[in-house]
């Protein structure tokens, strides 16, 4: 494969999977028991890191984009930010930086909250719904509810008007209340959501509960939440899987990984220095690097490139013939879990989508045909 040079965001594990809460579904707190990643990122490795990061991305490149992920990133204290931002400004005058940071919430205070507005960083927070529904897997190291210090936390934000986005995760003990879940999340001020389908997978399961979603579950609660949204909030509440799908009708790629064609421009890397493909695939299979090889050449890599390029090279015979297949691309290649009849790997989440494209399309083409012509897509009733 050729060396294409492509832009991608990294994933900085800067406390690797170290966390305040326990959340019974986590794919990544296993990752505890790696002694090598089991330790807090140093300085050194995060100013070689900024500086790489940036130095890697092809001329082209507008933006920048650093993702603090966890475990819990906040955990690594704010000193150890304020030193990145510095190295950040440092190293760049040409390209836009965008921070991100995945957080539970339940530590933020006036001080993080400051910070974040000072160097406008993006936040997003992962809560699962109002309080029952949250604390069902969502709970801290003591069995305790996690929900109170994560709606402080929001409070913070807008307090300071960071601005932050929701990632919930949907699971087979929540995913009939959609009803629930929707409202209380604009109620907390979010207008930008994201929804995670729960797939607890072998490699990454930590309790006797299985929390996966099935298929048909997954579906009805798309179905759902999309009649909730549809009825009066297009054009004003973000969902980002919605979105995405209308961008795809309206000829443009995929913005989410799960749903594009290919992979591969997220790369994630540990708090000892190494690097993966993939968040989602943090296991010495698609470990990249030596500790020589510099961020872009890891990027650019023909082992990286082959991971990309798979995705969609092992869809099923299934999903090359099915009318979805732009829409859905085999969903995440980590979520075909199933076989079909040829043996051949298909997403576990297949039915679900299914289920949801022939609910929402008769909407969604409208509200296309409204964007085509320069209206917004909340006009789709008269289309």
């Amino acid at each position: 494969m050729n060396n294409l040079n492509l832009p991608f965001s990294l994933f900085i594990k800067s406390e690797g999977a170290k966390c305040n809460l326990d959340c019974s579904y986590c794919y990544y707190l296993n990752h505890l028991d790696d002694a090598d990643t089991n330790c807090s990122m140093s300085e050194e490795l995060m100013a070689v890191l900024v500086k790489d990061h940036i130095q890697s991305q092809p001329n082209r490149a507008e933006k920048v984009d650093f993702i603090w992920h966890g475990g819990e990133p906040m955990l690594r204290g704010l000193d150890f930010y304020r030193k990145a931002i510095k190295q950040q400004q440092e190293t760049t005058t040409r390209k836009v930086v965008m921070n991100t940071m995945q957080t539970n919430g339940t530590l933020i205070n006036e001080r993080w909250a400051q910070f974040f507005s000072d160097h406008n960083f993006m936040l997003g927070v992962s809560i699962d719904g109002p309080n029952l529904l949250n604390d069902i897997a969502r709970i801290d190291k003591k069995g305790h509810s996690s929900f109170e210090r994560t709606m402080r936390g929001i409070k913070h934000l807008k307090n300071h008007k960071v601005e932050f986005n929701t990632l919930t995760v949907v699971n087979n003990k929540t995913y009939r209340h959609a009803k629930h879940i929707y409202p209380f999340l604009k109620e907390a001020g979010s207008g930008y959501m994201q929804f995670q389908p729960c797939i607890d997978h072998e490699l990454d399961s930590r309790s006797d509960h299985d929390w996966s979603l099935t298929g048909k579950q997954w579906g009805l609660f798309l179905c759902e939440l999309f009649d909730l949204w549809s009825e009066k909030d297009v054009g004003k509440v973000y969902i980002q899987f919605f979105e995405n799908c209308l961008m795809i009708l309206m000829g443009h790629q995929s913005q989410m990984c799960h749903h594009s064609r290919t992979c591969g421009q997220q790369l994630m890397v540990e708090t000892d220095g190494s690097v993966y493909s993939c968040d989602h695939y943090g296991y010495s299979d698609f470990k990249l690097n030596d500790h020589q090889a510099s961020l872009k050449v890891m990027a650019n890599s023909e082992q990286q490139l082959q991971f990309g390029a798979a995705k969609y090279e092992t869809l099923s015979a299934k999903c090359r013939s099915c009318d979805f297949v732009e829409l859905c691309n085999g969903g995440c290649p980590k979520n075909r879990t199933q076989k079909t009849a040829q043996g051949e790997n298909h997403n576990v989440l297949c039915e679900g989508y299914e289920i949801f494209f022939k609910h929402a399309l008769p909407k969604m083409l409208p509200m296309v045909d409204a964007m085509k012509q320069g209206y917004s897509p909340a006009f789709f009733p008269i289309f």
